[in-house]
């Protein structure tokens, strides 16, 4: 025994040096920021599950006030996060090329090689071709098709509401997002109405719940990607990667004026290989071959931004109008009014006249932003504007969304639902960065305009036929779950649909 003892003392002593040896990274810098765990940095109560990251990132946020930046430890690797809009500006926008990723990379044949994940190249290769899904040409020919799903879900929120006397609402938004997405970008009808149909809910259940795959990316960079894994299962990748052959199988190849997301893919396969070359540094020609898992992955990226992000908004958005009556009748007045100058017809061009519902929208977005964190990694060594600081290469810096949204110093009383913050004059008094919702720069997200066109049309069609009200359940307050993806509540929030009786 005592014979082994120096063995397992060096052996202990040779993890503990492993594991901490780059926990002096910041000292060095002068940055400050909280003291790390041995193996976990600072992110123990992430691996673990027990919070959030975005809720991490927003009480760290909360300890250093004082601070521009903060030196955080992922596991082992040295991030950063920013706390001043000036650098979030250098960062996302004015020295793009500098921190042109994410950082966050896993299994390029498993759904890694989307429009949020993949690297710029790929990125820039894509999103030039994939914008044409998103002009007004198309959300004009878009609307009637989305305003029939949301008379659909309204049908199915109605029969709910007449059984129960109340509404837990996040579940049959999820219905209504999925619809909604996969008829506009594919075509497809998922038919989520049907009780008896659960893709949306094993959809959900395979996206939203990471595999702890997620946390071996954390504690070993650059594993995913090495040893062929992905965050989501293979049923995800195989789903996605079917409505790729499927659109070929129907020949959607075919030239189109729908321009709907699973045509320009289709093209994109028939073309074989894109330039995706950055003309303006004058480099050599980069071609990027088109393969059924790329296409597979920005299937997926379009499905989980259009079902996640807007079935979440939604919910919160009736949440706080249903705790605000006041904002309610301000919005149902603003929807009658419009509603009544085109003779109750509701059309693309009437809702673009109702501005308060675009601030409510705004200002949905600000209270409970969808994004946990925009994360970005450095190219090459950077100075950080306004400071001393010079961060290396391959270092992570990470963005709050939820913090600046929640900081008094740009939004007064920011507990507050006031969609008034996003009038035309309010929003010209606050720095570019403050609302971070959709990111900014190159990599913002592509589909910002659909969600407001997603969103709008839903709520206005909700409230031509109901008031949204508190029940006995609604909660109070609402937290988050540690366990999914996107900042989701832990309540269930139930709300009692009153009908209007007016534009049956």
């Amino acid at each position: 025994m005592f014979i082994y003892l120096p063995t397992l003392i060096t052996f202990v002593c040779a993890l503990y040096l492993y594991f901490t040896r780059t926990f002096d990274f910041w000292k060095k810098r002068n940055v400050k920021g909280p003291c790390p765990i041995p193996l976990f940095g600072n992110y123990i109560d992430v691996f673990f599950r027990r919070k959030h990251i975005g809720v991490l990132y927003h009480d760290i946020y909360k300890q250093y006030p004082d601070e521009k930046v903060v030196g955080l430890y992922r596991m082992m690797s040295p991030t950063l996060l920013i706390r001043d809009l000036d650098i979030v500006k250098q960062v996302l926008q004015k020295d793009f090329e500098s921190f042109p990723d994410r950082g966050v990379y896993y299994s390029k044949q498993k759904l890694g090689d989307n429009l949020f994940h993949a690297d710029v190249e790929v990125m820039k290769g894509l999103r030039k071709h994939m914008t044409a899904a998103f002009t007004p040409n198309k959300f004009k020919a878009n609307f009637d098709m989305l305003a029939n799903r949301a008379e659909q879900f309204l049908e199915y929120m109605g029969r709910v509401s007449d059984e129960n006397g109340e509404v837990n609402i996040l579940p049959g938004f999820r219905k209504y997002g999925a619809d909604s997405i996969m008829m506009a970008a594919f075509g497809i009808d998922l038919k989520p109405y049907d009780e008896n149909n659960l893709i949306c809910d094993v959809l959900d259940e395979g996206i939203q719940y990471p595999r702890y795959l997620l946390e071996l990316e954390l504690l070993f960079p650059g594993s995913l990607t090495r040893f062929d894994l992905s965050i989501f299962p293979d049923r995800i990748s195989r789903y996605f990667k079917q409505i790729i052959e499927a659109g070929a199988t129907l020949g959607v190849t075919d030239k189109t004026e729908r321009n709907r997301a699973i045509d320009i893919m289709m093209e994109l396969k028939r073309q074989g290989s894109i330039n995706a070359s950055r003309k303006e540094n004058g480099e050599k020609e980069h071609w990027l071959e088109i393969t059924d898992e790329m296409l597979a992955g920005q299937a997926f990226i379009f499905y989980f931004a259009g079902y996640g992000n807007n079935s979440l908004l939604l919910s919160y958005a009736l949440y706080y109008l249903a705790k605000n009556p006041e904002k309610q009748d301000i919005l149902i007045q603003e929807i009658d009014e419009v509603m009544l100058k085109y003779d109750g017809k509701f059309s693309y061009e009437s809702l673009k006249e109702m501005k308060y519902l675009e601030m409510v929208f705004e200002e949905t977005l600000r209270l409970r932003p969808m994004t946990n964190a925009v994360v970005r990694n450095a190219a090459r060594d950077v100075q950080l504007e306004g400071t001393d600081i010079v961060i290396p290469k391959n270092t992570i810096l990470a963005i709050s969304p939820y913090s600046f949204h929640h900081d008094e110093k740009y939004f007064p009383e920011p507990e507050k639902f006031k969609p008034e913050r996003f009038s035309t004059e309010n929003v010209r008094e606050r720095h570019p960065c403050a609302m971070l919702s959709f990111g900014h720069g190159p990599r913002s997200c592509l589909g910002s305009k659909f969600a407001l066109l997603q969103f709008n049309i839903c709520m206005v069609k909700m409230l031509l036929k109901y008031r949204v009200e508190c029940t006995k359940n609604t909660p109070e307050s609402i937290t988050y779950t540690p366990t999914r993806l996107l900042l989701t509540p832990n309540e269930r929030i139930y709300l009692r649909l009153v009908n209007r009786d007016k534009y049956k």
